[in-house]
């Protein structure tokens, strides 16, 4: 299960707010903070004394602390890449490095004997690389992407999914930020824009882009990069997270096709849906009571087809509805009518514009920020349907 986070700024924020949206983030099942570290000023003892408040209120909450440092807040409080000790008094659980030394002491500081794990940029390929030949443990590194608060300025998703798919065949964590819409949040600058990792998300709601980042399959961590995130966003988040990681058991009524349909414990992707007016009870209940809609991946072309949902319905009529639509468009949702008997009962979302026939009853569309999320949508991949 993707773990999710919230980042904090403390030279903009007070120890009672940061309390505040610390409970209600733990309350909405997010379980780590990214901090800045090296844009709090004053004595190392003023430091050492502030962020020991912070990380003691995050703890309170059962949440991690990941500070983000540079060479020069690490000379600010005398810490070195073997001696991580006042990092451990402040209740640090994890750094992030704004830099490396790119030799033998980044091995040392991976393996620090404080038991604190080191997150590094995801573009420090051969940094980590390196730390990893000079002796470093591996599962003491996570990496995590940049964000972005210039507009147009962040990369596109497929770089970003390569860099991906490289540090998940490492077995390495990646880590991944997406952006509040709330008015008014902020970041480490005076800049309002949004704090995204790919500039496709910088406008979009914050449960698309928590949608469209489960169904990339290769990020480990989700953080909300601005603050301070709406409660109505956390309960968006709260209810993907919900609908998208289930254990369903698999229906008697199909136990022969055990071998074929995804069931116990299964991620899926919940599309939001804008159902057509005239749809019926039965074709209701065909879209929304069958829990994990799934293509078996032999003819993904014109459409995806979630097929096992006619062998449930199979004794029931489904009169065929007429649409003023002539061309079926990508993000359309239908179910194959009984103009076609041996089909009828079949779900599908169309990926190609397909000419109307009569043997499809058109059900809905999908919400029109979330069609892109079909492009990653393969075979056996599982998805449901939210009015």
């Amino acid at each position: 299960m993707i773990k999710l986070g919230v980042s904090l700024y403390p030279e903009q924020e007070t120890l009672e707010d940061i309390d505040s949206y610390l409970k209600m983030a733990s309350k909405y099942g997010f379980e780590k903070v990214f901090t800045s570290m090296f844009s709090v000023l004053g004595t190392k003892e003023e430091i050492i004394k502030y962020f020991s408040d912070f990380c003691e209120i995050a703890h309170k909450y059962n949440m991690v602390v990941s500070g983000d440092c540079n060479a020069e807040f690490f000379n600010r409080i005398d810490a070195t890449e073997s001696d991580l000790t006042v990092f451990k008094e402040m209740g640090i659980d994890i750094i992030r490095m704004d830099f490396s030394y790119n030799d033998k002491r980044d091995a040392i500081l991976i393996n620090n004997s404080e038991g604190i794990l080191i997150e590094m940029s995801t573009g420090f390929k051969d940094v980590i690389l390196n730390a990893i030949k000079n002796g470093a443990n591996k599962k003491k590194i996570s990496t995590c992407h940049n964000f972005y608060p210039q507009r147009y300025t962040a990369p596109d998703l497929t770089v970003i999914s390569e860099i991906n798919d490289y540090w998940k065949s490492q077995d390495v964590s990646v880590a991944f930020f997406i952006t509040s819409q709330e008015k008014g949040t902020h970041g480490p600058w005076p800049v309002s824009d949004g704090l995204c990792t790919i500039e496709d998300h910088r406008n979009l709601p914050i449960e698309v882009q928590l949608k469209h980042a489960l169904s990339l399959k290769n990020i480990d961590e989700i953080l909300i990069g601005n603050a301070y995130a709406s409660e109505e966003e956390f309960k968006a988040i709260y209810k993907v997270m919900k609908e998208a990681y289930v254990n369903i058991p698999l229906k008697k009524e199909l136990d022969f096709l055990v071998d074929y349909i995804p069931c116990g414990n299964i991620t899926r992707i919940p599309f939001k849906i804008n159902l057509a007016k005239d749809i019926s009870n039965l074709e209701k209940e065909i879209l929304f009571n069958y829990p994990t809609h799934a293509d078996l991946g032999d003819c993904l072309n014109y459409m995806l087809r979630s097929r096992w949902t006619r062998f449930l319905y199979k004794n029931e009529s489904i009169p065929e509805r007429k649409t003023d639509k002539s061309v079926f468009t990508r993000g359309d949702v239908l179910v194959v009518n009984d103009n076609l008997k041996h089909y009828a009962g079949e779900i599908q979302i169309v990926l190609k514009d397909m000419i109307v026939d009569n043997q499809r009853n058109f059900l809905g569309r999908i919400c029109e920020d979330e069609i892109m999320i079909l492009n990653h949508i393969k075979a056996n991949d599982v998805f449901t349907f939210i009015e």
